[in-house]
């Protein structure tokens, strides 16, 4: 047991050195760890990446060709599409007219 100033000196330095040294380790493993992870993710992100790129590519293909098709058959049929798209604004309103005349209930308040 330490019994001057100088002792409890030297004991409590050496304690704050093997601390910082533990504390230095831990920041260590932490990083490393850290770095692991982050390449880990960054190679799921490329594969994840890799692999939809094909399915996307081919689903712009397909919306590239159904919406020419579309427009195709919009101009072969331009009444049709104008009586189509008529019908479906006018039941838009309709229903955002009937649905506007509901009210909300009050909220319920915990102190009520």
């Amino acid at each position: 047991m330490p019994t001057n100033t100088e002792d409890i000196r030297a004991s409590v330095s050496k304690d704050i050195t093997a601390l910082q040294q533990e504390v230095s380790r831990l920041q260590k493993m932490i990083s490393a760890q850290g770095a692991e992870a982050y390449y880990e993710v960054r190679d799921r992100a490329g594969k994840a990446y890799d692999e939809s790129l094909p399915r996307a590519r081919n689903a712009v293909a397909q919306l590239r060709a159904e919406s020419k098709a579309a427009a195709g058959a919009a101009r072969e049929h331009a009444a049709a599409t104008t009586t189509a798209l008529a019908l479906a604004s006018a039941l838009g309103f309709l229903a955002g007219y009937l649905m506007s005349g509901y009210q909300q209930p009050e909220p319920r308040n915990w102190w009520r």
